[in-house]
Order: structure tokens, then C-alpha cells, then sequence
């Protein structure tokens, strides 16, 4: 039976065989199991969550907490961003500004001992997993990521940028949504949510920040993790590019709101070639991925579910409700763990490894 034809049960295929079947995948929408596979505390409830703890030093204060629960939302990026929009606003008018930017500086604090509270450290993954990691970024023609942990950014160092760009070539590594096609040859990565190393400045645009030394070098305090929510030099209202928590709507409001953001997910939207999805459950909170990738269903679409550990009805339950989420001529689904990227995933998750600083 062609594995296109394959009931709804609860047996999971291989990547070999699925790629017995068609060989010709051509892109990764890339979610955050790779990332938990290799450090457990990626499978944190929230950044949120944990910014208000008490023990955590530099934790949202009630001043801070008030602030989200007015918005509604759960999303640092939009908490800073509307903070970011009522300093130039004061300025413009004359007025103080000292309020807003106490709680811009506050908030960011918070987020930045959230991520380092539960981000591994450079130097604590094992050595070649990364590598590995790259190489198989490397094999697409197109990668997109709603990761926003350092691991995809570090994977495309270990193997020197090399078949691979991010669209960030302007002045100061920024993003200019008029120059932002992918040269002929090369692997564009596209952040749908943000990342850790990408910040919107005070002007509005968009950049990344780049991390140099050799491997020795990454734990210097120096370094992405341990700067990550720290004002920049010249910059104090440049804020982290995270769409971290919300509904989908929430999710996508944010997102058209940036020139990089929206950029990226247009280009899933128009993205018609067989097309892997990896590490994501494509849950409710990620309908605005469901809806960009259901743009054209006559693209072939293999989605990874993690077997070990679950019974049959449970696979069949996923399954199912992938099925239903999902408008696809050709819908395969393979144990995440046969895939490339997830036994690269295992191999550093198995081995005993701690966050680093």
C-alpha cells in the first residue's frame, strides 16, 4: 500500500521510507521538538511563566504584571513594542518619558534572566551536533523555524554559514524588506516567530546580532545568551524580536507588524514545493502556519509525530487530528525519530550535558 494511501492507524513509517516513496522534499517548517530533544527545559510552560518567579532575580514587578494583564496578552514583543511607541510619542510631545522607559528596561530584564533561566549554554552541547544539525539545513532549499532558541543560529555557524543565508546583508547585519531575496545557490533560514540573536531598533528596522570566536570563546560573557536582554550600546530602545505567547490572532498581528516577520511568513505562504514539518504539533496557538501552509494542497506534505512512548491511540488520535487541521492532496506522517535532524537531536540529548554560565 502506498504510504499516500495509509489508514489512519497507529503505525508510524520511517523517514527512509517515506522517502522510498518521493525523495523530492524540498522544505522544512522546523518547530521547537528539535530544540527539546536535545535540553529538556525548552519544554518550559512559558517565558511568562517563568519571568515571575520571585527567586528570579530581575522578575516582573506588579508595575510590570499590570501592564500585560491591560494588553491581555501574554507576549513580551508586543508589551515592548507599545512601550517602545509611547517613548518616541512623549519625546515627540515633550513630555516625560522616564516612566516607560523605566518599565521598557524592567520588562527586558525580565525576559532576558527567563531565556538564560532556561537556554543551554554554547559550550554544554556536545560537540558535532550542531554540525549535524547544519548539514541537514544545508540539504533544503528552503528552511523556515518558529524556534527562537540560539540552536538553528548555531547550527548555521558550526558549519560556517556555508549553502546558507538569513536575509540580513544590510548595514549592521539588518533586514531590508526591498533587498531580501535569496541569492541563486544558497538556503534561505527564516525565523517566523523571532529569534534570541534578532532585535527591532528604536528606528524600526530590523537586525541580527552576530557572535564571533571560536567555540572556547562562546562562554566569555560577551556572548549572545548572557547579553541577551541587555540594552544595547547606542540603542537603549531596541528591543528582542520574540513572538513568544498568545493566540494565533495575537501571534499574527505581531507579525504583520514587522518587516522581517512578514516577510518570512509570506514567503511560507508562497512556498509551493513538498514540504517536511518537523518538531511541531501545529497546535491551535499556530493556526496562522496551518493557514499559510494550507494555501496550496496540492503541495505533498510529510509531518514528523514522536512515537516512543506513545500507545497507538494516541498516535491515531494526532493523526486524526492533523488530518483534520491540515488540506493536503498527499499527507504522510514518520516517527520523528528515524528523521536526520531528530537522530541528531537524540544524540546530544542522550549524552549528559548541563547549561553552561
Amino acid at each position: 500500500m502506498a504510504l499516500a494511501d495509509h489508514p489512519i492507524d497507529g503505525g508510524l513509517p520511517t523517514w527512509q521510507e517515506v522517502m522510498a516513496e518521493r525523495d523530492d522534499w524540498s522544505g522544512l517548517l522546523l518547530g521547537n521538538g528539535l530544540s527539546r530533544h536535545i535540553w529538556g527545559d525548552f519544554a518550559y510552560p512559558s517565558l511568562f511563566d517563568t519571568a515571575q518567579h520571585d527567586h528570579a532575580t530581575g522578575s516582573l514587578t506588579d508595575a510590570d504584571r499590570s501592564l500585560f494583564k491591560a494588553l491581555e496578552t501574554k507576549n513580551f514583543e508586543r508589551v515592548l513594542a507599545e512601550l517602545a511607541a509611547a517613548i518616541r510619542m512623549a519625546e515627540v510631545l515633550g513630555e516625560e518619558a522616564g516612566p516607560y522607559l523605566e518599565r521598557y528596561q524592567s520588562i527586558q530584564l525580565a525576559l532576558g534572566r527567563a531565556v538564560q533561566s532556561v537556554h543551554i549554554g554554547y559550550s554544554a552541547i556536545p560537540e558535532g551536533a550542531l554540525e549535524s544539525i547544519g548539514s541537514v539545513l544545508q540539504e533544503q532549499d528552503y528552511v523556515f523555524t518558529t524556534n527562537y532558541d540560539l540552536i538553528v543560529y548555531w547550527a548555521m555557524r558550526a558549519v560556517d554559514y556555508a549553502g546558507l543565508c538569513d536575509c540580513f546583508w544590510g548595514n549592521g547585519y539588518s533586514f531590508d524588506p526591498a533587498d531580501a531575496e535569496p541569492p541563486d545557490g544558497k538556503t534561505p533560514i527564516y525565523f517566523l516567530h523571532g529569534a534570541l540573536h534578532l532585535v527591532v531598533m528604536g528606528s524600526g528596522v530590523t537586525r541580527k546580532l552576530v557572535q564571533r570566536g571560536s567555540r572556547a570563546q562562546q562562554t566569555s560573557l560577551r556572548s549572545l545568551l548572557s547579553q541577551f536582554g541587555r540594552p544595547l550600546d547606542g540603542d537603549e530602545q531596541a528591543r528582542p524580536l520574540l513572538i513568544t505567547e498568545g493566540s494565533a490572532q495575537h501571534k499574527l498581528q505581531a507579525i504583520e507588524g514587522n518587516d522581517y516577520l512578514a516577510d518570512a511568513l509570506g514567503r511560507l505562504r508562497n512556498f509551493r514545493r513538498p514540504l517536511v514539518v518537523f518538531g511541531s504539533d501545529l497546535s491551535e496557538q499556530d493556526q496562522h502556519l496551518v493557514e499559510a501552509v494550507n494555501r496550496h494542497p496540492s503541495r505533498p506534505l510529510a509531518v514528523s509525530i514522536v512515537g516512543r512512548g506513545r500507545s497507538d491511540s494516541q498516535i491515531r488520535s494526532i493523526k486524526a487530528g492533523l488530518c483534520q487541521a491540515l488540506e493536503a492532496d498527499t499527507l504522510l506522517f514518520f516517527d520523528a525519530a528515524t528523521h536526520p535532524l531528530g537522530l541528531a537531536a537524540l544524540s546530544a540529548g542522550r549524552r549528559k550535558i548541563h547549561p553552561a554560565g
